[in-house]
C-alpha cells in the first residue's frame, strides 16, 4: 500500500459522534478533565478568549468557561455540538459551540489562545494537506503571540506495538475495528484512523503554519505536564505561539 492509495473520509468521523452521542464521556482518557485543565490554566492567560478545534461534547472548553475563560468549540459532529451548547446554557457559561470542520476555520485574530487535544481534530482528517488546513487555521485564529496547545499520537510508542496488519508505514496511521455504544444500548461496528508524527515532523509543520517558541513534551492523558518526552509516552504535547 502506498502514501497516495491510503486515504479516507475524515466526516466518518461525524457519523460515528452521532450515533455515540454522550457515550463518548465512557471512555477513560475523557476522565482526566480536571487536571488537564489545571495545567491549561498554568499556560493561558486568565480571562482569555480560548478556540478548542476538535471539541467533542466541549469538556475542555466548558470546564475553561466555568474559571472565567471565554471559550468557542468547533466539531464536526453535530450530536456533540449540541451536547456542548445545551450544557453552557443550563450552567450560563460564556461557551459558544458550533458545527464546522477543523480543515475550515474562518476566524481571524480573535483568539488570546487556542487548544487542540485529545485527537478531537488533529491525526484524524485522512491526509498531510488536511493537517496542514487545521494548523494554518488555528494560526490565523489566534491575535499576535497567542498560544496554541496541541497534542498529537506519537510515532515513538505507537510503532513499536504497531499491527503490520494495520498499520500504514508510508503514513503512520493506524485503521482499527471496534464496535461502540450509543446512549440507548445500541451496538455498531465502526472502523476509526489515526495518524501518528514525530516530534520533528510536528515542529516542521507547526512552523511551516508561521508559529513560533515551539516547545514539546510527552503527554498522558489526565495527568498533563511538562516532562520530556520519552518512547513510552502516547502522545506529544507542543506549545506554540503566533508570530507577530
Amino acid at each position: 500500500m502506498s502514501q497516495k492509495e491510503f486515504s479516507y473520509d475524515a466526516t466518518l468521523y461525524a457519523e460515528l459522534g452521532n450515533f455515540m452521542k454522550e457515550k463518548y464521556l465512557d471512555y477513560p482518557f475523557t476522565h482526566g478533565t480536571l487536571q488537564e485543565v489545571d495545567f491549561l490554566g498554568d499556560e493561558i492567560p486568565k480571562g482569555a478568549r480560548v478556540l478548542d478545534v476538535g471539541c467533542g461534547v466541549g469538556r475542555h472548553s466548558l470546564e475553561l468557561a466555568r474559571r472565567g475563560y471565554k471559550t468557542v468549540g468547533v466539531d464536526i459532529t453535530p450530536a456533540f455540538v449540541e451536547i456542548a451548547n445545551g450544557a453552557a446554557k443550563a450552567e450560563g457559561l460564556e461557551s459558544e459551540f458550533y458545527i464546522q470542520d477543523a480543515r475550515k476555520l474562518n476566524f481571524a485574530n480573535e483568539f488570546d489562545a487556542a487548544i487542540c487535544l485529545c485527537e478531537g481534530a488533529f491525526g484524524l482528517v485522512g491526509d498531510e494537506q488536511g493537517h496542514r488546513d487545521i494548523l494554518r487555521g488555528v494560526y490565523h485564529a489566534l491575535k499576535p503571540d497567542g498560544v496554541f496547545i496541541l497534542t498529537a499520537i506519537s510515532t515513538l510508542s505507537g510503532i513499536r506495538n504497531a499491527n503490520p496488519k494495520t498499520y500504514d508505514p508510508y503514513t503512520l496511521t493506524s485503521t482499527d475495528v471496534g464496535t461502540v455504544q450509543s446512549p440507548n444500548g445500541e451496538r455498531k461496528e465502526f472502523t476509526t484512523y489515526t495518524t501518528a508524527f514525530t516530534y520533528r515532523e510536528l515542529k516542521w509543520l507547526l512552523q511551516d503554519a508561521g508559529f513560533t517558541d515551539i516547545a514539546a513534551y510527552g503527554c498522558v492523558a489526565g495527568n498533563f505536564s511538562k516532562k520530556p518526552l520519552t518512547f513510552d509516552d502516547i502522545e506529544i504535547m507542543m506549545i506554540a505561539k503566533k508570530g507577530d
